[in-house]
């Protein structure tokens, strides 16, 4: 299933996507060793990157598990994942692989050792579905970690009408699709609802004044255009000048941007 075609998914997907989770991901690159270092060793093991997008989250866990290790990205987009495996053949990462699946529906594999769930659940009417999955999953003591969103945290300084702008829009078209844009709060009680023990959680920031950081905002705006209009929450116009006002703000040197509040949660299956 095309990432267009899922109702709730407001981001553009294809090769556009995959460009802006490239770049998340190395912003995010630090943050997530440390929270999959929550895991025991898994050298050996199987593991699963639910929404796995391009693959960057499932690469690292390839080299945590090992040549003796497999494991399995999941996502509904076939473009990305046909992105993804175009570069595990060139990393040539042979414990990898990538299946197009909608995490909310059954998983192919049981048994695993840890499910890392990035960026997903925010999209989803039903986020306890795609948890209930990954418990299921999982074998008992297996760990799952999930990365989401609080888009109420997102700043910049200073003020910028487009940059508050882009924000209030992003929230409202992941709402009208029926998702939660600030479902990274409620990480704690969605994984002890799903049945996980011994959860816990930590929440993590990045901002700065230049490089991939600064990218974020504008790459993020552009993968919402198509669903923006779809919705009919702005105009053609509208989206034009918040582009160049932002465009304009986010190449000063002067101007900071702190991405939304992302919450970290992981817990293990009983």
């Amino acid at each position: 299933m095309r990432a267009e075609h899922l109702p709730s998914y407001v981001l553009k997907g294809g090769e556009e996507g995959r460009a802006r989770l490239a770049v998340l991901a190395r912003v995010l690159a630090e943050p997530t060793r440390l929270l999959l270092d929550q895991s025991e060793p898994l050298e050996g093991r199987m593991a699963i990157d639910a929404g796995c997008g391009g693959g960057d989250v499932t690469f690292d866990l390839a080299k945590r598990v090992g040549n003796a290790g497999r494991v399995i990205g999941l996502d509904f987009d076939e473009d990305k994942i046909l992105l993804a495996r175009a570069e595990a053949k060139r990393r040539g990462v042979p414990n990898v692989e990538f299946r197009c699946a909608n995490i909310t529906h059954h998983w192919p594999e049981s048994g695993v050792s840890l499910v890392s769930v990035r960026f997903v659940l925010t999209h989803l009417a039903n986020p306890a579905d795609a948890l209930k999955r990954a418990y299921e999953a999982l074998s008992p003591g297996g760990i799952v970690v999930v990365q989401e969103i609080d888009c109420e945290g997102e700043f910049c300084d200073p003020a910028s009408a487009a940059f508050r702008r882009k924000g209030e829009l992003f929230i409202e078209a992941v709402r009208r699709r029926g998702g939660d844009p600030l479902i990274g709060r409620s990480l704690v009680g969605l994984l002890e609802a799903a049945g996980f023990s011994d959860v816990h959680s930590s929440v993590v920031q990045p901002y700065g004044r230049n490089g991939d950081i600064k990218r974020v905002p504008l790459l993020t705006f552009a993968a919402l255009r198509d669903a923006l209009m779809q919705l009919g929450l702005t105009s053609i116009e509208e989206i034009g000048t918040i582009t160049s006002e932002l465009e304009a703000f986010l190449d000063r040197p002067d101007t900071t941007v702190g991405l939304p509040r992302i919450f970290q949660a992981w817990g293990r299956r009983r």
